[in-house]
């Protein structure tokens, strides 16, 4: 039988995966990254403080504080370091470098928190990579193509890491007993001021737009759950095994970009899904 904990994984990773579609949609219909984070960022915040109240959890303490800033800079500067890699070389190849954060996640809980390393995760690990190596298309490029930019791969490695150190946040909220609804609520409340802050800086404020709301009402729904499933996840699981589950959302969105946006399902696509698979079976306990 099924972990409840893995279960739970799984669900943030359907609902990331789903967040994540749903976000690179509104990007090719021209909703900028700092309307669509000011968009997104006001309909979480209020989410987060009703859910809190309704549970009877809304209090802020030190440690939802301290932690929600924490998480709210991090989730901040790993999109934002994505985007600065993206716009100066090929998402092909940073890509694949963003989607392993959980290998820092891994890396930490295993050394610092006294998490196990076993011959399962490490098959896991290598499958996942394998698994994001071959549906993102790294190493595929035309002849002549130049080579990739440092610039490009460190912002990369700065977002990777950003969003490595975040579940490792997570882990810390979950263990030191922060209520789940209100340690989104902290992140949230951080993130909302420098989201309007980067809008300001980037286009002169946020572009609110009906496209816009309707895209952030999904994206935030399904992250706000993703979240939640993920932070209670962790509560009962280790972060060794339960980050790199969630983190194979990519697999969700490269299922529903070739349903939904009818892009072509290559061999090397079903291979990376069929090596993701066997990555969850990797890290679910026998």
């Amino acid at each position: 039988m099924i972990p409840p904990y893995i279960r739970l994984a799984l669900m943030a990773m359907v609902l990331m995966g789903v967040s994540d579609f749903v976000y690179g949609r509104a990007a090719r219909r021209g909703i900028t990254p700092g309307t669509m984070t000011s968009s997104q960022a006001s309909f979480f915040v209020p989410a987060t403080a009703l859910w809190a109240a309704l549970q009877g959890v809304y209090a802020w303490t030190p440690t939802i504080f301290l932690l929600g800033a924490a998480a709210g800079a991090l989730t901040f500067l790993g999109l934002w370091g994505f985007m600065r890699s993206v716009a100066l070389g090929e998402a092909s190849v940073t890509t694949p470098i963003y989607r392993i954060s959980f290998a820092v996640t891994s890396l930490v809980a295993i050394l610092f928190l006294a998490e196990p390393m076993t011959p399962r995760k490490g098959a896991g690990f290598l499958l996942a990579a394998a698994s994001i190596f071959l549906l993102s298309d790294f190493g595929k490029r035309g002849g002549g193509a130049p080579p990739a930019r440092p610039a490009s791969i460190l912002w990369a490695l700065a977002a990777m890491t950003a969003v490595g150190f975040l579940n490792i946040v997570y882990k810390l909220g979950a263990a030191a007993g922060a209520a789940p609804a209100m340690l989104l609520h902290g992140q949230g409340t951080f993130f909302i001021f420098i989201a309007f802050g980067y809008a300001w800086a980037s286009q002169g404020g946020p572009r609110f737009s009906r496209a816009g709301w309707a895209h952030a009402l999904v994206t935030g729904s399904c992250l706000l759950g993703g979240l939640m499933a993920l932070v209670a996840a962790l509560r009962e699981g280790e972060a060794s095994v339960v980050t790199p589950i969630s983190q194979l959302s990519f697999v969700v969105s490269a299922l529903l970009a070739t349903v939904w946006m009818r892009e072509r399902l290559t061999p090397r696509k079903t291979v990376g899904l069929a090596l993701a698979a066997a990555a969850i079976l990797a890290f679910t306990p026998t």
